[in-house]
C-alpha cells in the first residue's frame, strides 16, 4: 500500500504541508520536527518518488556556488554568465531558479531559512571543504564541483594534461628539435600540475632533452631579465601555463629586443580575452565555459531529475586555437 504525506503527518501529528516542507529538504523547520517526520516516515516505508514523472513542470532550485574571488584574474579565463547559459542551455525542459553563492561554508549555504529546499549544488572554480560535502551528502543535496577533479565524488573538469600534450605536440611540428621551457605559476596548484603532467608526458614521448620547468612567484615577476634568462640558457620555446603569462612574457620579449616565434616559440592556456590585445594570435587551448555549464545540466538531468546513483565524473577537451607563435 502506497504511504502517502496524510498517512505520515498522521503518524508524526504534524500537519501534510510541513511534511512536505521536511521530504523535499526545506530549512525552514527545526532539525527536532524534521527528525521526528523523518523517523516516521521510515517506519511507515515512504519512499520518495522520482520527480521523473514532472520532467517539463517541476521548478528547481540550483545554488551555484563560485567562492570568494581572491584571484582577481579568474574572470578573464572563466565567464559567469557563459556557465550560467550553459546550465540552462542543459535543462531544456525544466524551468531553474539559480541562486548564485559565495561561500563554501555549509552553515552559511544554508543559514537563509527563507531560501528554502534546494535541488542540487553546484561549485565553480572552487575548492569545497571536506566538511561542506559531508553535510550535502548527510542531506542528500545532490553537488558537483567544476574545475576540479576530487575522487569519489561528481565533477566535471577541463582535461588540462592533454591539452597541454597537444600544445608541445603542435611546437615540435613547427620546430623539429626544442629546448622548452615550461613557466608556471601556483606549482601546487591542481591545475598547474595537471598541465605540468602533459608538458613532461610530451617532452618524454618526443625524447626531449632535458626540458626546463621555470616558477615564478607571481605574474608581475617575468621581466626583460626573465626571458634573457631563459635565452642565455638555451631556451627557444616557452610554454606558459596559461595565457597571462604567456602575454606577460611576449610583452618583456619585444622589450628586450627579441621576436616571437623567431627567438622564442610561444604558447598560452586557456583562450583567455586578453590575449586577443598581443601583436600576434597567441597558440593556445580554448576552455569552453558554455560548454561546462551544458555539461553540468546534463548532470542535473541524471542525479537530481532521474535520481540516477551512478558517478558523474567528466574530462571536457578543450579546443586548439591557432595563432601565429609557433
Amino acid at each position: 500500500m502506497k504511504v502517502t504525506i496524510y498517512d505520515i503527518a498522521k503518524e508524526a501529528q504534524t500537519s501534510p504541508s510541513t511534511v512536505s516542507r521536511v521530504l523535499n529538504s526545506s530549512s525552514l523547520i527545526s532539525d527536532e520536527k524534521s527528525n521526528k517526520i523523518l523517523e516516521a516516515a521510515k517506519k511507515l516505508g515512504y519512499k520518495k518518488r522520482s520527480i521523473r514523472k514532472q520532467r517539463g513542470r517541476a521548478v528547481l532550485s540550483i545554488k551555484l556556488v563560485l567562492g570568494r574571488l581572491k584571484d582577481k584574474k579568474l574572470p578573464l579565463f572563466y565567464s559567469v554568465p557563459d556557465l550560467i547559459q550553459g546550465i540552462q542551455d542543459g535543462v531544456p525542459d525544466n524551468k531553474m531558479n539559480i541562486i548564485c553563492e559565495t561561500t563554501t561554508d555549509a552553515e552559511q549555504l544554508f543559514a537563509n531559512k527563507k531560501s528554502g529546499h534546494t535541488d542540487a549544488v553546484i561549485f565553480a572554480f572552487t575548492n569545497v571543504p571536506k566538511k561542506t560535502l559531508k553535510h550535502l551528502e548527510e542531506n542528500s543535496i545532490p553537488s558537483l564541483i567544476l574545475n576540479r577533479a576530487p575522487l569519489g565524488h561528481d565533477f566535471i573538469a577541463f582535461n588540462n594534461e592533454e591539452g597541454m600534450y597537444e600544445l608541445v605536440k603542435s611546437a615540435l611540428e613547427s620546430k623539429k628539435k626544442l629546448s622548452p621551457c615550461f613557466l608556471e605559476i601556483n606549482p601546487k596548484h591542481e591545475v598547474t600540475i595537471e598541465r605540468r603532467k602533459g608538458f613532461e608526458r610530451a617532452c618524454s614521448e618526443f625524447k626531449i632533452n632535458k626540458p626546463h620547468i621555470e616558477t615564478i612567484e607571481e605574474i608581475g615577476c617575468i621581466s626583460n631579465d626573465t626571458v634573457n634568462t631563459l635565452k642565455n640558457k638555451g631556451i627557444d620555446c616557452v610554454i606558459a601555463m596559461n595565457d597571462i603569462i604567456a602575454s606577460k612574457f611576449m610583452i618583456h620579449a619585444l622589450d628586450a629586443g627579441l621576436h616571437v616565434p623567431d627567438d622564442f616559440l610561444l604558447t598560452g592556456f586557456d583562450g583567455s580575452s586578453f590575449s586577443n590585445m598581443l601583436p600576434k594570435q597567441l597558440d593556445t587551448i580554448s576552455l569552453e565555459v558554455h560548454e561546462l555549464g551544458q555539461k553540468s545540466g546534463e548532470w542535473i538531468n541524471r542525479r537530481v531529475i532521474s535520481r540516477e546513483d551512478e558517478k558523474f565524473q567528466l574530462r571536457i577537451n578543450g579546443k586548439r586555437v591557432k595563432g601565429n607563435t609557433i
